[in-house]
């Protein structure tokens, strides 16, 4: 599972029981916003920990990691035969520009709060939609009534519709989860 809630936190946020089917969908709906989540946070895997392999071409003795949030660099490799290596922020420090093999693992144990919260609130919002028949993009909707049920619509220009996230909030996760820290290792 890619998404940072799950079917039973999007239940619990809206105070609602869930059939199977309708859990299958939203474990979907959860997994598409998680990876446009990712998207506003330049591409950066956040959650849950992954490793990977690849071969790095370095540059000057340089490697760069080509993912944040790292946790540690397992191996460092040439040929099969390990190397001696450091790492410094988000690169690993090789004795030469010849090509390795670098296994690395990355991305965190727990899901921050925030990106959980974010995900719910981006799946209810579309769950809301669907159920009202009222699609994904309601352009120029300007109030929903409940008694006597009543829609309305006017005119507000380009800035109406269903958003995906504010404008703030896709800024707060690209300058939260979009950089990496600072870290040191040898080996």
């Amino acid at each position: 599972m890619t998404a940072f809630a799950s079917a039973d936190d999007v239940a619990t946020a809206m105070k609602r029981t869930f059939t199977v089917e309708e859990k299958e969908w939203i474990d979907t709906l959860l997994e598409q916003s998680a990876d446009a989540m990712r998207g506003m946070m330049n591409g950066q895997w956040v959650f849950p920990k992954r490793q990977s392999t690849f071969t790095a071409y370095p540059i000057a003795g340089r490697v760069n990691l080509p993912q944040g949030y790292v946790k540690s660099v397992d191996a460092v490799t040439r040929a099969g035969a390990s190397i001696s290596w450091s790492r410094f922020e988000d690169q690993v420090l090789v004795k030469s520009d010849s090509p390795c093999e670098v296994t690395f693992t990355y991305g965190l144990a727990t899901c921050p709060p925030v990106l959980v919260g974010l995900n719910v609130v981006m799946v209810s919002s579309a769950i809301t939609l669907v159920e009202n028949d009222l699609g994904l993009s309601v352009g120029g909707l300007s109030s929903v009534a409940l008694d006597d049920f009543r829609i309305a619509f006017a005119d507000g220009g380009d800035k109406t519709g269903h958003l995906v996230l504010p404008h703030i909030q896709q800024q707060m996760l690209q300058q939260r989860f979009g950089q990496t820290g600072f870290v040191l290792e040898f080996r």
